[in-house]
């Protein structure tokens, strides 16, 4: 297991795991160029992690998984976006969804229309923008009661 130490944005430096870095062969959407990031946890924050890219640390992502936000969430990955993610059973599934935090944290949304899967076993990921789906870039991770009679639960 070889180690080594990168710079983060938000948590300075941080020693890592080589098997730990996910590959994203075509980049995060408008992040193109970073194509080796690494999940870490927000300490003591369950609900939250940074995808942080090895190479660069001005490029990081706080991100987290979309069921803990919106219970109903469903996506439908075409068979071809797996196989390029050599998925090929359900296990190695894992998805998680770029979160945008406000100077008021209640503020908050999550970009529930391109979520990013990842083959958790191979180490491989890709953003994947949803196809006719009425999920939006900035669902708020809070419901008011205005956002529910908007219809936005």
């Amino acid at each position: 297991m070889i180690k080594m130490i990168i710079n983060t944005k938000l948590l300075g430096e941080v020693e890592i795991s080589e098997e730990d870095i996910i590959n994203f062969p075509d980049g995060i959407l408008g992040f193109e160029e970073s194509r080796n990031f690494v999940l870490l946890d927000i300490p003591e924050n369950e609900f939250f992690k940074i995808l942080q890219d090895i190479k660069h640390e001005y490029v990081s992502f706080i991100v987290a998984n979309p069921w803990n936000f919106k219970s109903d969430y469903e996506i439908d990955i075409p068979d071809e976006e797996l196989y390029n993610l050599d998925i090929n059973k359900k296990e190695q599934i894992a998805t998680i969804n770029i979160v945008t935090l406000t100077d008021i944290f209640e503020n908050s949304t999550i970009n529930l229309l391109a979520p990013i899967i990842i083959n958790s076993e191979k180490k491989i990921g890709k953003q994947y923008v949803l196809n006719n789906v009425s999920y939006r870039t900035k669902l708020p991770l809070f419901l008011k009661e205005d956002d529910i009679v908007a219809g936005f639960k």
